[in-house]
């Protein structure tokens, strides 16, 4: 039998081989075909916390010391109300009630954090989601996972930076934003507030220079690195919309997507696909190992899904994000 849950306090490197031991395999069973990320990536991923959040980490070996599951529970230090969890099971260890036993020890710990919303990401029509369904947790969001090859970007695409859009002119930088840009990325961002969120318990997030630097700082302790491409205002040099794109670690040939927004006094000029084509542009140029961009895209958010299908993204897999609230508790 699997020893009881314990919280990973400080993990070794036996600790990171046996959590990838059961990524890996729970992947490979899950999502076959999907790429599996390195043991470097994973350890990164586990240890490379900002300082808005806390990660709290679960092990779980058997008799034999072998890997059982895993599970992560972040605790957000301003978003209080808000914890995001995930539970992996290793595919040989399933169906005998490590999961329930894990999943009971996460929402304990969340509870005991002060947390009033829970949230989990799934892949649609997997056992999981029956498996959240009757331990109360109900659907919030659900999402399209997209995938773009690069040696398929349609031509037309590759012709769209050198478009012209009066008023605006494309910017970008890797890594941390430029000072004098620093402000006015933060506004950019304040102004996904009305992304779609379905029916998730986010909250309000507050942005600021600090924390913008943050993301990309938080990303570089990954070893990884944020492209940003952004739209200025020709008339006072303002960001009116940005794209970002994670460079992944270690030469992998697959980035991931990250926020993409127009602030709403410059929606319905197109800049959204502007600076998509912009990156897409830059990938090619400079990172030319790269043969594939992933992104994930909520299915309430029909513009964003446009933008998307006319750069070349087509579905790769569908997700939902399931919420435990306090009233069904």
């Amino acid at each position: 039998m699997p020893a009881d849950p314990r919280p990973l306090t400080a993990p070794v490197p036996d600790d990171f081989r046996a959590w990838h031991q059961v990524e890996a395999a729970a992947l490979a069973h899950d999502r076959p075909g999907e790429p599996v990320p390195s043991q470097a990536a994973v350890e990164a991923r586990l240890t490379a916390a900002g300082s808005r959040s806390r990660l709290v980490l679960w092990l779980v070996r058997g008799s034999g010391d072998e890997p059982v599951a895993t599970a992560t529970l972040r605790l957000f230090h301003e978003q209080r109300h808000l914890a995001r969890f995930d539970v992996t099971v290793h595919p040989a260890h399933r169906r005998l009630g490590t999961g329930s036993r894990l999943l009971s020890t996460v929402t304990g710990a969340a509870t005991d954090a002060g947390c009033r919303s829970l949230i989990t990401e799934v892949t649609a029509g997997t056992a999981a989601e029956g498996f959240l369904a009757t331990r109360d947790f109900l659907p919030a969001l659900r999402l399209t996972w997209l995938r773009l090859a690069l040696d398929e970007v349609p031509e037309r695409v590759h012709r769209l930076p050198s478009a012209a859009h009066p008023g605006y002119r494309l910017t970008s930088w890797e890594g941390v934003v430029p000072d004098g840009l620093a402000e006015s990325l933060v506004r950019a961002h304040q102004g996904m507030a009305d992304m779609p969120t379905g029916e998730v318990d986010i909250g309000e997030a507050r942005w600021d220079v600090a924390r913008v630097r943050e993301v990309a700082e938080a990303v570089a302790r990954r070893g990884e690195r944020l492209l940003t491409v952004a739209a200025r205002c020709e008339a006072d040099g303002s960001i009116a919309g940005y794209t970002e794109l994670v460079l992944p670690a270690d030469a992998a040939p697959r980035a991931q997507q990250y926020s993409t927004a127009v602030l709403p006094a410059h929606r319905g000029h197109g800049l959204g696909l502007w600076i998509k084509a912009e990156m897409l542009r830059l990938v090619r140029e400079r990172h030319p190992h790269l043969t594939e961009i992933t992104t994930d895209n909520a299915d309430d958010n029909r513009h964003m899904l446009a933008v998307n299908t006319a750069l070349g993204f087509r579905p790769l897999r569908r997700t939902v994000l399931y919420q435990l609230s306090p009233a069904r508790r």
